[in-house]
């Protein structure tokens, strides 16, 4: 994204959530008028400030830059310590299609699980050709 983008979407959000200017100049500790400058592409955010923001409207960096695509997420979510996907989705992308391409990774998954235990067969096979 160049600095146009990232301002059209800053203000988009801004918008979007009904703040004012002074409102996320003021998260970002600069005046209403330095943040002005950012939000019309004059000046260019900060990784810093980018980050302060994606955390204010409560977004992943990812989500807060590229609000048109969906996003992957790892996230710690069982009790012993195993990372799980969850796919996060937005703009476009129906719960239908969502579960439908969940259900195809599921599907994937066991496919290539049977394709190991195959595999794992055929070096058995091999070992005792030895």
């Amino acid at each position: 994204m160049n600095k146009k983008e990232i301002a059209l979407r800053i203000r988009e959000l801004r918008g979007d959530r009904g703040l004012h200017q002074k409102e996320v100049a003021d998260v970002l500790g600069i005046s209403q008028s330095a943040y002005c400058d950012l939000e019309n592409g004059h000046t260019t955010f900060t990784a810093v400030a980018l980050d302060k923001l994606a955390e204010f409207y409560d977004l992943s960096l990812d989500e807060f830059l590229h609000s048109d695509q969906a996003v992957m997420h790892m996230h710690d979510q069982s009790s012993h310590g195993f990372n799980a996907y969850r796919m996060q989705h937005q703009h476009g992308v129906s719960e239908d299609t969502m579960k439908k391409f969940i259900e195809a990774l599921v599907s994937n998954t066991a496919v290539m699980e049977k394709l190991s235990l195959q595999q794992d067969r055929i070096f058995e096979l091999l070992d005792r050709k030895k």
